[in-house]
């Protein structure tokens, strides 16, 4: 069972990547760890007036958004840009603000999307023991330890532009189906593999 009885958007974020990790796939979407992941997506996305995992992908809440939500945001990116590139100037009109934000989240979600299933670790039932390909996991986690230290500032910033007032909700104000996913996984490869 997952511990902080409250939650914000960076994790339902987090939500989201597990899901699209391994879970998403048209062979696997309607299993049990499928559907509990995604009604927990369901719950966190309804929590923060974010309709559906598909408005959030395609980003398309950000056209539904009050004009000037996003402006800490927007400050941080023209106080960055002024920083790497001295005299650029990047002042868009706000009507193509929003177009720019969801370039910018469509683009950083898939990123970490693809870091996401780089860095996780495999899940499945190993067949048996082998010391060289041990050491080679070995290897592979010390990567993948580095790469997930070094997420903060993107994860904050999807989390800034999923939810710019970066609220939190308690579990059982959303009622909030919490679920051992470590449980239910192993349950369901144990009869499927």
């Amino acid at each position: 069972m997952e511990n902080e009885q409250n939650m914000t958007a960076k994790d339902l974020l987090h939500k989201i990547l597990d899901y699209n990790y391994l879970w998403s796939s048209p062979e696997v979407r309607y299993n049990q760890p499928a559907t509990t992941r995604l009604t927990q997506i369901k719950v966190l996305s309804e929590a923060f007036g974010l309709k559906n995992l598909q408005y959030v992908l395609s980003g398309e809440f950000l056209s539904d958004r009050e004009e000037g939500a996003d402006k800490e945001l927007l400050e941080t990116i023209r106080l960055k840009i002024a920083e790497l590139c001295p005299g650029a100037t990047n002042s868009p009109n706000s009507k193509n603000r929003t177009l720019f934000i969801r370039w910018l989240f469509s683009d950083l979600l898939k990123f970490r999307q693809d870091i996401h299933n780089i860095s996780s670790s495999k899940r499945g039932l190993s067949e048996g023991f082998s010391s060289e390909l041990s050491f080679g996991f070995y290897l592979q986690k010390q990567l993948k330890e580095v790469i997930k230290a070094n997420l903060s500032e993107i994860d904050e910033t999807l989390w800034e532009i999923l939810d710019p007032l970066k609220r939190t909700v308690s579990k059982e104000e959303i009622n909030y189906p919490d679920a051992d996913l470590d449980k239910i996984d192993l349950e369901w490869r144990v009869e499927n593999y």
